[in-house]
């Protein structure tokens, strides 16, 4: 399952704030273990920090990415986020180890190959 983490201290510390994370339901239904990003592995968290997504995101933490406008650019995902207005993902990429510090939704991305 995938969602969105708010606010709560375990969040803050671990730096997850309305980051886009990947999680599996304990036995007790109550309780999330992250899996995404990797990270934060394991993590417990309770489910009524997160907001379930109805939709995966397009493209998930490691997963390599063209840029459209320049496709010589050959990222990896670091960072996935909540965009409230827009109500999508949006993606934080580095190319060549350099972080770029934009973000970029997924039209503005292609899966390599």
């Amino acid at each position: 399952m995938w969602g969105i983490c708010f606010n709560s201290k375990v969040i803050c510390e671990n730096q997850l704030h309305d980051k886009v994370v990947a999680f599996d339901l304990d036995t007790d239904n109550t309780t999330a273990i992250l899996s995404q990003p990797e990270h934060v592995q394991g993590l417990k968290l309770p489910v009524m920090e997160l907001k379930t997504l109805s939709e995966l995101p397009e493209f998930i933490y490691g997963e390599q990415v063209r840029i459209v406008r320049h496709p010589e650019n050959i990222g990896k995902i670091t960072d996935i986020f909540w965009n409230f207005k827009y109500h999508c993902c949006y993606y934080y990429i580095s190319v060549g180890g350099q972080q770029f510090h934009r973000e970029f939704f997924a039209k503005e991305l292609m899966k390599y190959q």
